[in-house]
């Protein structure tokens, strides 16, 4: 995988999103970089450090700066014994015409971000960071905070067979054989569309997971329900699923999140959404 780039106002505050993404990154060997969304300057740089021991941080840094970082690293490499590598992004302006440009530097391959609450203690998905992963070409992790920070074990994409996307099959054939977790490829009929008859799903999703390496990580359910809440609820909660993966705009996303941002997450997702841009 590519490094891994965090955007958060206080991710200190996102204790559990911070954990996640320094599992993932520490797991796929990728530099996780820190993005505070507060900053306003426009200066361009970023300093790296290595968080695994004193001797790897770089001198003249001011070591409490990031001490936060520094506890939580230690308590995860007990915990996990897995080292990264963070880089921090400092004062560059948060706004999406900015990161294509960070994207491209620092070799990002995905953005994780936290789900904040609104003052009726919903949890919203920004829009502003929907806009980061279109204009950068990058999937977003979107974290809601109650989540306990784990390896992803069962995946589900909800898609309309028909128009799956192969580089969403590439990149989650990647996290299912790094983690060794399954991906249930879960065909539901895009509005307005009619179900797909069972033999020809089949053979459709058979064309559609054309990697050999695929074949074991790989399922499919072809589900017979118009209430795309409903069948996504079940999905998420009678199953144990661990990350739920749309595609932006696409196929299920705006029946689930509403049809403007900023979008509420609804109750019966309390798990990691992987976001596609569309």
């Amino acid at each position: 995988m590519k490094n891994i780039l965090l955007i958060n106002k206080n991710p200190q505050e996102l204790e559990r999103t911070t954990a996640l993404a320094l599992l993932l990154a520490g797991t796929t060997n990728a530099k996780l970089y820190f993005w505070n969304s507060s900053v306003t300057q426009t200066k361009s740089f970023a300093i790296e450090m290595s968080v695994a021991g004193p001797d790897k941080i770089p001198s003249g840094r001011p070591v409490s700066k990031n001490r936060w970082i520094e506890q939580l690293q230690l308590k995860f490499h007990l915990q996990t014994g897995l080292k990264t590598v963070v880089g921090f992004i400092e004062n560059i302006q948060f706004v999406s015409d900015n990161v294509a440009a960070i994207v491209r530097k620092f070799n990002i391959g995905l953005l994780i971000k936290g789900i904040p609450e609104n003052e009726k203690q919903e949890p919203v998905i920004e829009s502003d960071v929907l806009n980061c992963s279109a204009r950068s070409g990058c999937p977003v992790l979107l974290v809601p905070e109650q989540f306990t920070y784990k390896t992803f074990e069962k995946i589900v994409y909800a898609t309309d067979l028909r128009y799956c996307r192969q580089g969403v099959i590439r990149f989650l054939s990647k996290l299912a054989i790094t983690f060794n977790a399954s991906v249930l490829i879960a065909n539901i009929a895009a509005k307005g569309l009619p179900f797909m008859e069972n033999n020809y799903a089949l053979d459709v999703f058979k064309d559609t997971i054309a990697h050999p390496a695929s074949h074991d990580h790989f399922y499919f359910n072809n589900i017979m329900e118009r209430n795309t809440p409903k069948a996504i609820d079940v999905l998420v909660n009678d199953m144990g699923t661990d990350l739920l993966v749309l595609v932006n705009h696409r196929y299920h996303f705006n029946e689930l999140f509403g049809p403007v941002g900023p979008y509420v997450l609804p109750d019966y997702i309390r798990i990691p959404v992987l976001v596609f841009p569309c």
